[in-house]
């Protein structure tokens, strides 16, 4: 059969274009890759190591890790002892929280009923004497932000439920007692808790999206984003202690008890 040269240009180009779909459609097919195997090891830092630098990039980094270990050594204020975290309270979480609050309380310019503050928040303990720049930035090294929450009396009964059952958490303004994994005998401001009222929480973004289990914080009634830094706070706290003549303190006074019944 004989075939006009233009019909065979026209299926030349069909055959052509069909080839060209297939391969387009070859190089975009999802690539499944499976991992078969791992191996690490650790490479420690010592002299052999420090060998391999690049000379122009540790003579480029040098001045600006003594600035920055220049201010990050600076002494900003004294503790009388050593503060750390732990439950069901603890010296650095019942400290923390009182900051909280009584940030949260100036910056509203009216009175916050109870604080919250995460353990897992507090990354490093206080040592007992010098406080440095460092040690706050190692306490908190997160951007977290300062937020003030209103939950009902009864959400806020579901949430001291959570932290009974954690064995405790940080707080402030708020005073409980855990008998078999239940909060019980809780006061906020000294006053047991009205259902249907609204109180005011001082805590961190991380815990107001409802994380770390605090599931009640991620629905309040009302919030106010006050967009100062958590760990900003606590330094202009213990520099305005120090500038006052006072040495950073805290105190284990029976905010959360575990009771056996």
């Amino acid at each position: 059969m004989y075939i006009h040269k233009s019909q065979k240009i026209a299926l030349m180009k069909k055959i052509l274009s069909v080839l060209v779909i297939a391969v387009v459609a070859c190089s975009c097919a999802p690539k499944q890759w499976v991992i078969t195997g791992s191996e690490t090891s650790a490479i420690p830092l010592d002299a052999a190591t420090q060998a391999l630098a690049d000379p122009r990039m540790t003579d480029f980094i040098e001045p600006v890790k003594k600035n920055l270990d220049k201010d990050m050594n600076q002494v900003i204020a004294q503790t009388s002892e050593q503060m750390r975290a732990g439950k069901p309270e603890s010296l650095l979480s019942n400290w923390t929280s009182d900051v909280y609050l009584a940030a949260a309380s100036q910056f509203l310019k009216s009175p916050v009923d109870m604080a919250v503050v995460n353990m897992g928040s507090l990354r490093a303990a206080l040592p007992a004497g010098d406080i440095t720049v460092g040690n706050i930035f190692q306490l908190m090294p997160f951007e977290n932000e300062l937020v003030v929450l209103w939950l009902s009396g009864a959400e806020v009964k579901k949430l001291l439920d959570i932290f009974a059952l954690e064995g405790g958490q940080g707080v402030g303004g708020l005073t409980m007692e855990i008998t078999d994994a239940q909060a019980v005998n809780c006061l906020i401001q000294g006053n047991p808790i009205e259902n249907d009222k609204l109180y005011s929480i001082a805590t961190n973004d991380f815990l107001a999206g409802g994380n770390d289990r605090m599931i009640p914080l991620a629905t309040p009634a009302k919030r106010v984003d006050t967009g100062l830094k958590i760990r900003n706070i606590l330094m202009e706290y213990v520099i305005r202690e120090t500038r006052e003549g006072r040495k950073i303190q805290s105190a284990l006074d029976g905010r959360i008890k575990a009771v056996t019944p």
